[in-house]
């Protein structure tokens, strides 16, 4: 296993929930604090809240970053990582760590595994801040169809065998290239990347990183297209920042999201793209402190 990064204040546990997913936790501040669960994206890990951690447990919430499984220090298992699964992880976690209810951050991927846990466990969830992501929506107009080619990069890391060679690669090609494009042209710290690929090369974990993806396209995409939640209400905050540089994560993919929340906001940010943890913790510590005084 790779050795977990050292960051003060931060407990590691590993919580076993049954069927061969055992789901890593880094947990930082004080134990009775408000809770917050930080949720990471493809192919980060709980590494990718290290700036913000320290602040916000300095301000005396309990700060929990899970590893979705199939990522960082939690297992990988031969399963179709349904996002609906990955879901109920996070709130079985919640669970057996006995915390909540919780307000969600989440990034990326994260964006809807924590999204689809809120929506299927609303009992545990106080509000949704995403960055930079999407939930499981789908708008049935010509937007959708002209967005299509934004999801290119996906084809190549869902196939069989070619993914998880793309994913595992040591030197990391494939995600260099599709960081800079989505990032606009933000390079992600070096050091970061060399975790977040090392992680990835445990047995199984590429394997699963490819099966986030073609389970997306091949079962979970026609099931959001459908209206899987579009009828399951949403009474608690919902809060988005995102930078408009990112190509895949547009504007106006979002622009149906309100008539589906009853307290939704979402402020774009220019000159930033998909990366906005590591490009602006500054700003994202400003937005998720007001976000949880709410």
């Amino acid at each position: 296993m790779v050795p977990l990064p050292a960051l003060d204040g931060v407990d590691h546990k590993f919580v076993d929930l049954g069927g061969g997913v055992t789901i890593h936790v880094a947990d930082a501040g004080p134990a009775e604090g408000p809770p917050v669960m930080l949720v990471h994206g493809f192919p980060e890990n709980w590494w990718e809240w290290h700036e913000l951690i320290g602040p916000l447990a300095a301000d005396g919430y309990r700060v929990l970053c899970p590893d979705l499984r199939g990522a960082g220090w939690s297992s990988a298992p031969r399963s179709r990582y349904l996002k609906n699964d990955m879901a109920d992880d996070l709130a079985a976690v919640l669970d057996r760590l006995g915390v909540g209810p919780v307000k969600l951050v989440a990034h990326d991927w994260g964006g809807p595994v924590a999204f689809i846990m809120m929506l299927r466990h609303p009992e545990k969830v106080t509000g949704f801040f995403g960055l930079n992501t999407a939930a499981p929506y789908v708008q049935r107009d010509l937007s959708a169809i002209r967005n299509i080619w934004r999801f290119w990069y996906q084809i190549p890391m869902l196939l069989p065998v070619i993914g998880p060679r793309l994913i595992a690669d040591r030197k990391a090609r494939y995600f260099r290239m599709l960081a800079s494009w989505v990032g606009g042209g933000f390079r992600v710290p070096d050091d970061d990347v060399a975790l977040y690929v090392e992680c990835m090369r445990q047995p199984g974990h590429a394997v699963a990183g490819s099966r986030w993806y073609r389970t997306f396209q091949s079962t979970e995409m026609m099931r959001w297209l459908r209206g899987e939640f579009d009828d399951v209400p949403v009474d608690v905050p919902v809060r988005w920042l995102s930078g408009t540089q990112d190509p895949v994560l547009t504007p106006d993919l979002i622009d149906g999201y309100a008539s589906h929340v009853r307290d939704f906001d979402v402020e774009l940010v220019d000159g930033v793209g998909h990366w906005i943890v590591e490009q602006r913790p500054d700003l994202v510590l400003d937005r998720l402190r007001a976000f949880l005084a709410l």
